[in-house]
């Protein structure tokens, strides 16, 4: 470094360092709620930024030492970083390189350096995290080398309306879309749009994974039920066979659903709590093609309970055989998109009849709502229409009626928030739902967010056309992308 650069290096940092200083100083009692939520956005949009300068002296580390020794460096003191992180921000910095105009081509004196410039330039922006730039590289290496090489032609829009076919290069769109679709949403929505695309690219990724078989677990198979603590719990040993399909269905029904308010606060056994429960009361079926959304029927619940003269349950009178007392709120939100039928006592505890409690969406009203919502309608969920649940915007028991208008796709998740209160749903002017998350604050109280529509489907659809062009190798295929 010559010595003109090395002062003005270390000019920059005795600045930045004195701002640093000063914001640390702020008094920030005397600003009001709006004021701390613009700041937070701030700092964490310059956090980024930071970063990516970072980053940048990462890449001019590597100009003078081997990658083991900056790896090496990252992970001592004062930076201290692991050296798993270490190493994934030196992959960051080699495939953000803005001075690398990359070809796809593997190997080589550059490798991959600059495969990714355009994600840089968002985070340099402050629009992206590093979080996301380490998930754009882990999906980029995934990608088969001959989808990261040569050209594609694909249908386009231009700003006058007009589809014209133009050529790219398939080194573009990836970058392209790490920057502008999945860089953009919240870390858990990312990451489950970069898994969408290295599916539909290569669909025999996970089936690899699956271990041998062990032949003789069957037989030490077994399930078991045990109260405790007012909960119910369950054990059970699978065999090897019924694993592989139980654990797969159970870890992708438990993946992190995102939403506008931030990455999934649930735990992992919470979100495998909640995967389990999901598969089981919608049936684990899944449609033929994402083009023919379903939204499977919850499975049937019988409780045990005794009617007032209207009609009603009487409170504090369901019960389940195999369960024992239910309450008033839990039979309220299992009766919301289910098949669950109240059998009538008389007083001597004799069945009478059988009492419809719920009002069942017809399979024609399912697949409308299905079409229409195309998932979860909370923001930024990644929910598929077959995975969730009809809820009634206006209760039931309210008096709403089973109607297209009045029922929408809700994930169990956010089904179990909106009846705990943390979500609300309604139809907007123009008869599409929307919804707004309800957080706590500092005072305890339940501050609504704003109503937003879920956009997840719409980029879902992006991810999968950028597939469908990488998978394009006859330029005489003129399906648009």
């Amino acid at each position: 470094m010559t010595t003109t650069a090395q002062h003005a290096a270390q000019d920059a940092l005795a600045r930045l360092s004195s701002v640093l200083d000063d914001l640390n100083a702020l008094p920030l009692g005397t600003l009001d709620r709006d004021d701390v939520d613009h700041l937070t956005r701030s700092l964490y949009a310059l956090g980024n930024r930071l970063d990516a300068a970072k980053l940048h002296a990462v890449r001019r580390a590597l100009e003078h030492a081997p990658e083991s020794a900056v790896v090496d460096l990252l992970a001592t003191n004062p930076v201290n970083l692991s050296r798993t992180l270490a190493r994934k921000d030196v992959a960051a910095a080699r495939h953000t390189d803005p001075t690398v105009h990359w070809d796809g081509r593997i190997g080589g004196l550059d490798g991959d350096r600059g495969s990714l410039a355009r994600t840089g330039e968002q985070l340099a922006a402050g629009n992206t995290t590093l979080a996301h730039v380490h998930g754009a590289v882990t999906a980029l290496q995934s990608i088969p080398t001959p989808l990261r090489r040569g050209t594609v032609d694909i249908d386009v829009q231009m700003d006058t309306g007009e589809r014209v076919w133009t050529t790219q290069r398939r080194a573009d769109l990836i970058d392209g879309h790490f920057a502008t679709v999945t860089g953009t949403q919240p870390l858990g929505t990312a990451t489950h749009l970069s898994e969408e695309l290295l599916t539909r690219l290569d669909p025999e990724r996970v089936d690899r994974h699956v271990r041998d078989l062990e032949p003789d677990s069957a037989s030490r198979r077994t399930l078991t039920f045990t109260r405790r603590h007012g909960m119910m719990r369950m054990t059970v040993d699978l065999d090897e066979a019924a694993a592989v399909v139980v654990r797969s269905a159970v870890e992708a029904a438990a993946k992190p659903l995102p939403s506008a308010s931030g990455d999934d606060t649930r735990s992992v056994g919470q979100r495998r709590h909640d995967g389990l429960v999901d598969l089981v009361t919608t049936g684990a079926h899944h449609p033929a093609s994402s083009t023919d959304p379903v939204v499977a029927h919850k499975a049937t619940v019988v409780l045990r309970a005794t009617l007032d003269d209207t009609g009603a349950v009487k409170p504090g009178t369901a019960i389940a055989d195999t369960h024992g007392p239910v309450t008033d709120a839990t039979l309220r939100a299992a009766s919301c998109d289910g098949d669950v039928t109240v059998a009538v006592m008389d007083r001597l505890g004799r069945p009478r009849s059988l009492h419809t409690l719920d009002r069942h969406a017809s399979d024609n009203q399912r697949l409308i709502v299905a079409e229409r919502d195309r998932g979860c309608i909370a923001p930024g969920c990644g929910a598929p229409a077959w995975a969730c649940h009809l809820h009634h915007v206006v209760h039931w028991a309210d008096g709403g009626p089973t109607s297209v208008d009045n029922l929408v796709l809700l994930c169990g998740r956010d089904h179990r928030a909106l009846h705990a209160g943390r979500l609300e749903a309604r139809f907007g002017e123009d008869g599409l739902p929307e919804t707004r998350r309800l957080q706590r604050d500092l005072g305890q109280l339940m501050t609504p967010g704003p109503w937003t529509r879920n956009d997840h489907p719409a980029l879902l659809q992006r991810t999968r056309e950028l597939a469908h062009a990488l998978q394009r190798d006859d330029p005489r295929d003129r399906t648009a992308v």
